[in-house]
């Protein structure tokens, strides 16, 4: 398997599910007992529904949103991304404070560790500016 090219197609697939809710591509790249330890909040989201919820209740947030992704290094069985998705505030998000209606950003720095053609574990450390 080609990292790079694996990454290439994760980011198009996590692109599509933030900004479309469509969430069938990513279903498909990441393994249905997911990890994802988000550093930043200490806690971890387990498995992909629990990821899908997430990824829905974000879009749920935001009006207006926008997503920028790079890809940073793929080497071996890893690969690091960092995005950032803008929109327009305007519903709860879990550990963040009440919605303002004022346009805010996350950035997200996330290491992916792929097996058998799936990534099976996460870290993701996130930064909101509200």
């Amino acid at each position: 398997m080609n990292i790079k090219k694996f990454a290439e197609k994760y980011v198009k697939a996590h692109e599509e599910a933030i900004l479309t809710g469509n969430c069938d591509a990513l279903e498909e790249l990441e393994d249905s007992d997911i990890v994802e330890h988000i550093i930043s909040s200490s806690r971890d989201m387990e498995g992909w529904e629990a990821h899908k919820q997430h990824i829905l209740g974000v879009r749920q947030a935001l009006s207006d949103i926008n997503m920028d992704c790079e890809i940073l290094i793929s080497e071996g069985n890893l690969f690091a991304i960092l995005y950032k998705v803008r929109g327009r505030f305007t519903g709860q998000i879990p550990g963040m404070p009440p919605p303002t209606s004022k346009e805010i950003e996350a950035s997200t720095l996330g290491l992916f560790h792929v097996s058998n053609g799936k990534v099976y574990e996460a870290w993701a450390h996130v930064t909101p500016q509200v």
